[in-house]
């Protein structure tokens, strides 16, 4: 076995983080693209990432957990290691550490190598896998799951089969060309930010979003872990919707699915699993739900809804 590699250093910055005081979920995604380009690009992929490739990366699915908060001005660093290699796939594995050494986040990223112009599976170059090999490590424990469960494939409905259910639409919107990457595809953390930007609307995974009381500022919802499977690329211009529902919830967390849509074929372009919980602004901690809630929470539950 080898050794994980240092693949992205730089902070989190105040611009970056959202009303929770800390990163938004979509820019580590954003951090991790740069640590994962810089990985393959240590490994020979020196031209995969620029305008005028012909073979690239893309990411199929993700599996993220948020360990410790990154607050504004925090250093962070990434360091990154191979779990598999196969003839056209990989899965690595970013930890992303605060200056201390104190682990800040876990992504787990399942990767094809892609002809641009088809957008097929195709073979690493010669040489690569050898490459890679250096970097061939052992998942650490602490980034395997922990609150959900593991699917290898994603439901990946059509939106017909959303509307059969009692899902709620609770976001929509248009693509824009600032979330496009070098290939001219809507970018993963575009996609999460999508998400991100809506999740208020999600009153029945979050029914204290309701209560005035709960929204004085120090009370609010956290992510704790999440899967995420795109299922088709879109570019700007695209429009889509969003459809959440609540999969389970206890006192300590709930989970919540959801799927996008591309509005005008009815395709899914995301999917994506989160175990949340109630946070407390103040004390920076996580919060058990009372009985009350989660008996809301049951309430609220979507039958035949899954990832």
């Amino acid at each position: 076995m080898g050794n994980f590699i240092k693949t992205w250093a730089g902070e989190c910055s105040a611009w970056e983080c959202d009303g929770l005081g800390h990163l938004n979920m979509r820019h580590y995604l954003t951090k991790a693209q740069q640590a994962r380009q810089m990985f393959f690009i240590h490994n020979g992929l020196h031209d995969a990432f620029k305008k005028n490739a012909l073979t690239t990366l893309i990411v199929k699915k993700y599996h993220i957990k948020y360990l410790s908060e990154a607050r504004p001005d925090n250093p962070l660093f990434i360091e990154t290691g191979c779990l598999e290699i196969s003839e056209k796939t990989a899965t690595i594995c970013h930890m992303m550490f605060h200056r201390d050494g104190k682990i800040a986040a876990t992504i787990v990223e399942h990767l094809e190598h892609i002809h641009l112009e088809t957008e097929r599976a195709t073979i690493w170059p010669v040489g690569f896998v050898q490459s890679v090999n250096q970097f061939k490590v052992e998942q650490p424990e602490i980034s395997k799951l922990r609150n959900i469960k593991y699917k290898t494939k994603s439901w990946n409905p059509h939106e017909n089969e959303i509307l059969k259910l009692s899902t709620k639409q609770i976001g929509s919107g248009v693509f824009q060309p600032h979330e496009v990457g070098i290939c001219g595809k809507v970018t993963p953390q575009a996609l999460m930010g999508r998400i991100t930007e809506t999740l208020a609307h999600m009153i029945d995974g979050y029914p204290e979003f309701k209560d005035p009381s709960f929204n004085d500022g120090s009370n609010s919802g956290a992510l704790l872990e999440a899967q995420i499977f795109i299922h088709k690329s879109q570019v700007a211009g695209d429009a889509y919707r969003l459809y959440s529902g609540l999969l389970e919830g206890n006192k300590y967390t709930r989970k919540l699915v959801h799927h996008v849509f591309n509005s005008v074929t009815g395709k899914c372009i995301f999917s994506m699993i989160g175990a949340g919980c109630l946070f407390d602004l103040e004390t920076r901690k996580l919060v058990k739900a009372s009985d009350d809630q989660v008996a809301e929470l049951q309430n609220n539950i979507v039958l035949g809804l899954k990832v």
